[in-house]
């Protein structure tokens, strides 16, 4: 796209070139009050032909280009909630061990803590005598099946035997499970192998977050002691207003930041979920994206982020187009010519999207897609105006 070209390229014809180059004044020396040199009006100006060159006054019209609009929101980083396991024991104990450290990369099975409490040795002794006692109920059993069989014995003692086996046998399957959550083997113990500790493991390959318990420390059950998460599927969960839900689409491209980092890196994300339920409290949805692992980005960090839209095309002006004054932008056209004199009206309007390159022009007043535009040299052309109204500098 060409935003520039000169006023002989543009076919400004009706511009009379009729000063001589000597007799030109310098930009920095235009005085409005002087008829022979300029003169202005609130938001308009005049300079002959010789004082816009010698500016560097070059004009060009609206460009178009093609840019994705993005949609303003924001979130946190989240986990799924498999993937934050809270490391505890299942028994009261006394911690003996803790292997790893806030920060440390463990994998699947690592043990993380070790554990010590004379309780564990009595459940495995527990365990041992109701084993053992059901072995002797089940040949009980069955002796008094076969008694039964051969209508030589009471059926009550057959009867009896069934109960205290099916006692003894559900007794047994929950000492079991009671060793399995603490981490023991049923079969070692059978084979009469004792542990006096408990072995905390990793449920899967992750980090460590924190630590929340010390050596030799008693921790009761339930008591958290570490938490491990798998970082693999850390995502954005962002709040998305209902007059955008139409907007928004699995695939589309998210640039975000981390507000709490100074000076923060802009990360990219993909739209991989659009919520389908409202919050009536806040009219959002909630909207699920995924991104590259950085080691920078944890879970519960406040995101701002920009979704892109489907590229269309704007109109723009090139930076150097672009002046601001008490806070409003504005650029300048040329309204047309009288004789050597070019007058010049700046025009407010509403910015948009901005680039290094380029302005998005939004709302601006009537003004035709083939105006000619002052393109370079507006921030002199401010200058001269400012000078004219009486030294006023913005």
């Amino acid at each position: 796209m060409n935003y520039i070209s000169k006023i002989a390229v543009l076919g400004f014809t009706i511009f009379s070139l009729t000063a001589c180059k000597d007799n030109r004044i310098d930009s920095a020396g235009i005085n409005a009050e002087n008829p022979e040199t300029g003169h202005h009006e609130e938001d308009h100006i005049s300079l002959t032909q010789s004082q816009a060159e010698d500016a560097g006054l070059t004009y060009g019209t609206f460009g178009q280009e093609e840019i994705k609009i993005p949609i303003e929101t924001n979130g946190s980083i989240e986990l799924p909630p498999n993937n934050m396991a809270s490391i505890s024991s299942l028994l009261d104990g006394f911690v003996v061990k803790i292997n790893f450290l806030e920060g440390n990369v463990v994998k699947k099975g690592q043990v993380l803590v070790e554990m010590k409490d004379p309780a564990y040795v009595r459940l495995q002794q527990e365990y041992i005598g109701v084993y053992g006692r059901l072995n002797y109920l089940e040949q009980e059993l069955e002796r008094q099946q076969i008694l039964n069989d051969a209508d030589v014995g009471a059926r009550k003692n057959l009867q009896q035997a069934q109960s205290e086996y099916s006692i003894k046998k559900a007794e047994l399957a929950a000492l079991k499970e009671q060793l399995n959550y603490a981490g023991i083997s049923a079969t070692e113990v059978e084979n009469g192998k004792i542990q006096n500790r408990v072995y905390l493991r990793a449920p899967f390959g992750g980090t460590v977050t924190s630590v929340s318990a010390h050596s030799g420390e008693k921790v009761m059950s339930g008591q958290e002691i570490m938490q491990v998460i798998n970082r693999e599927h850390m995502h954005l969960e962002l709040q998305l207003f209902q007059k955008d839900i139409p907007k928004v689409k699995k695939g589309q491209k998210v640039m975000f930041t981390i507000p709490a980092f100074e000076d923060s890196p802009v990360f990219e994300g993909e739209v991989s979920l659009v919520g389908r339920n409202l919050d009536l409290d806040s009219k959002t949805i909630r909207v699920h994206a995924h991104f590259k692992e950085d080691e920078l980005l944890i879970p519960g960090l406040y995101t701002e982020a920009k979704i892109m839209q489907d590229s269309k095309k704007v109109r723009t002006l090139p930076t150097s187009a672009i002046v601001s004054d008490k806070g409003t932008s504005y650029f300048f056209i040329i309204t047309g010519t009288n004789g050597s004199e070019i007058n010049f009206e700046k025009v407010a309007f509403e910015p948009g999207i901005k680039s290094t390159d380029y302005v998005q022009i939004k709302n601006y007043s009537k003004v035709q897609d083939t105006t000619a535009i002052v393109v370079k040299g507006a921030f002199t052309l401010k200058a001269v105006m400012n000078k004219s109204e009486g030294g006023h500098q913005d």
